[in-house]
């Protein structure tokens, strides 16, 4: 089985944006001090696009690996917009996927990634500090209800 790709200094790479809903509230996430970008900064799930899983395996996996959630948590996966999000600030091009995945039970279990969690109304986000583009996801994987 191949290895996964190394985008970690990456200029340009492919990720996933994954927002979580359970019934009207959405998840976001505090990214930990361990990542090598936007620490402490509110966000979505995230992941790279780094070996030959299906979109929807990779969504799944990262369900699993940051949230501690199983296959059988998720109730649907709905793919949004994909596009290339800039970040002059970092020089780095995301290709960002975008997901909404709804999920069964709001009962997570972070791990390293991130420091903590809240489960917001979507008008809230003004209230945290969030990463680059968050806001403008947001808005678009609301249209997927």
């Amino acid at each position: 089985m191949p290895q996964p790709i190394d985008y970690t200094h990456a200029r340009s790479a492919p990720v996933l944006a994954i927002y979580v809903k359970y019934k009207d509230k959405f998840l976001i996430v505090k990214r930990s001090d361990k990542h090598l970008t936007y620490q402490g900064l509110w966000s979505c799930v995230a992941g790279f696009v780094d070996d030959e899983k299906t979109m929807e395996d990779k969504v799944e996996f990262e369900m699993e690996e940051e949230l501690g959630l199983k296959k059988s948590d998720v109730k649907s996966i709905k793919k949004g917009e994909t596009y290339l999000f800039v970040d002059k600030d970092l020089d780095r091009e995301w290709i960002r996927h975008l997901f909404l995945v709804e999920i069964t039970s709001p009962n997570i279990k972070l791990n390293w990634e991130h420091s903590e969690y809240v489960w917001i109304d979507p008008k809230d986000t003004k209230d945290y500090q969030t990463t680059p583009g968050f806001e403008k996801d947001l808005a678009g994987v609301l249209k997927l209800k």
